[in-house]
């Protein structure tokens, strides 16, 4: 069900943190098993995601990664997550720092939040046509097909052969 309320709070927390001029950090997981990746589509945005949000005050971001997943996609991480790559993204108006993170040693139960509205597994040769490009740049490096940037926009390169 989408929340337009959701929408609009996200808007709004976006203008203000560029208005303030605030840095953010982000943590996000790349959720792979049997050469498919765990994607979730929000409430209030239009593509699919990594799953992941926002590091908490007083927190680290593998401790916010651990959290997202549970509340996202019932997701409980046996092993350690793997850092994959911090990347820098001011699209949104501000310095937004992003830590991702591989995930292939978990658990999953039923999730249930009000944040999401589809949770599914994609091939990783099979991506949805809405991915957002962030989470498509960040699959395209994982498999190799393009160098890792640390810009979280920057155009893609392709990997020399």
């Amino acid at each position: 069900m989408k929340l337009p309320f959701m929408n609009y709070l996200w808007k709004l927390k976006n203008i203000i943190y560029s208005l303030l001029k605030k840095k953010t950090i982000g943590a996000r997981a790349l959720v792979i098993e049997e050469e498919k990746v765990l994607l979730v589509k929000h409430t209030y945005l239009p593509s699919w995601y990594m799953i992941g949000g926002g590091v908490d005050p007083g927190k680290s971001p593998i401790q916010a990664v651990r959290r997202e997943l549970i509340e996202e996609a019932g997701i409980e991480c046996i092993g350690k997550p793997t850092l994959f790559g911090i990347y820098h993204s001011t699209s949104e108006g501000r310095d937004d720092y992003i830590a991702i993170y591989i995930v292939s040693d978990f658990k999953q139960k039923e999730a249930n939040s009000t944040e999401i509205e589809e949770l599914k597994w994609h091939s990783l040769n099979e991506l949805p046509d809405n991915i957002s490009l962030g989470t498509l740049k960040r699959i395209k490096e994982y498999k190799g097909l393009i160098e890792k940037t640390e810009n979280w926009w920057l155009k893609c390169q392709k990997r020399k052969r």
